[in-house]
This record gives structure tokens, sequence and C-alpha cells, in this order.
């Protein structure tokens, strides 16, 4: 539950500061949060660190509700 706190509060606050400066738009954004659910599902298969496999639900979800953020955004 740390790991998703700590997951999401990470995205969210690197997407209002590059949102605030304009660098981001959405395109650029669904991309990104792809790459992040491709990770945690990679991070949940994988057999080397326990580390990633404890903690890939969490970037898996995350990445999941971003993307599903950055698909609503005009």
């Amino acid at each position: 539950m740390i790991a998703f706190v700590v997951c999401a509060a990470s995205y969210l606050l690197v997407a209002v500061i590059l949102w605030k400066f304009k660098m981001l738009r959405r395109q650029y954004l669904e991309t990104i949060f792809m790459c992040i659910m491709i990770f945690g599902i990679a991070s949940l298969c994988q057999p080397w660190t326990f580390f990633l496999y404890q903690n890939g639900f969490a970037i898996l979800s995350t990445g999941t509700l971003a993307y599903i953020m950055a698909i609503h955004m005009k």
C-alpha cells in the first residue's frame, strides 16, 4: 500500500509540474503511462529481484490509473 501511494504521488507531482509548463501533451502522456504499465507487467513476471516483484502491482495499477486520466484530458 505504501508503494502504491509513493508511486501515485510521484507520478502526479511530475505530471502536474510538466503540465504547468506545457511540456507534456496528451499523446506523450499516453505513451509514457503505457510504458509504465508494461514495466509493471514485466516487474511482476521477472524472476531476478524480489523488490520489483513486490512493487510490480503498485507500478502497474498506478500506470493504469494515470493512463485512464490521460485519455480523458482535452
